[in-house]
């Protein structure tokens, strides 16, 4: 009967390390020692799964929570003070809400009325603009009020 593959290992994944001071010992539950003693008696003799990590939860941000962060943020708090008061969070996640969804700027009302004006005239002039960048002939033939 031919001997099952073991696939080789990969280099470069890390092998767990044991804790300091300690020798792992790979008994098999039930095995017995060289003192008589069972692996599972022993207890330390038995390798101990690591625990699974915890899953993505992806969890949605709350209103009050933004305005927690954004509050927090604005008065110079640190990354890691701010990530204290939010026990579900990493630091790393709240960072990346910050500035991948909140850090923008914010516009007063006459700040965003002219910037809409702004973008409605850019938006009516753009092609003037570019034909006459493009071909001035073209136009002054077509846009004979430029």
């Amino acid at each position: 009967m031919p001997q099952p593959q073991i696939p080789p290992q990969n280099p470069r994944k890390r092998r767990a390390s044991p804790p300091a001071g300690s020798t792992p010992t790979m008994a098999a539950p039930g095995a017995t020692t060289a003192t008589g003693d069972t692996a599972h008696e022993q207890g330390s003799g038995v390798a101990e799964p690591a625990p699974k990590k915890k899953g993505r939860t992806n969890t949605p941000w709350t209103a009050e929570e933004e305005q927690r962060l954004k509050t927090m943020r604005d008065a110079g708090r640190s990354w890691s003070e701010i990530a204290k008061t939010f026990t579900t969070r990493t630091e790393g996640s709240v960072k990346k809400h910050w500035y991948k969804d909140m850090h923008y700027a914010e516009f007063a009302e006459d700040e965003s009325i002219a910037l809409r004006e702004a973008i409605k005239e850019y938006e009516a002039n753009k092609w003037k603009v570019i034909g006459q960048k493009a071909c001035e002939q073209y136009a002054k033939e077509h846009f004979k009020d430029l």
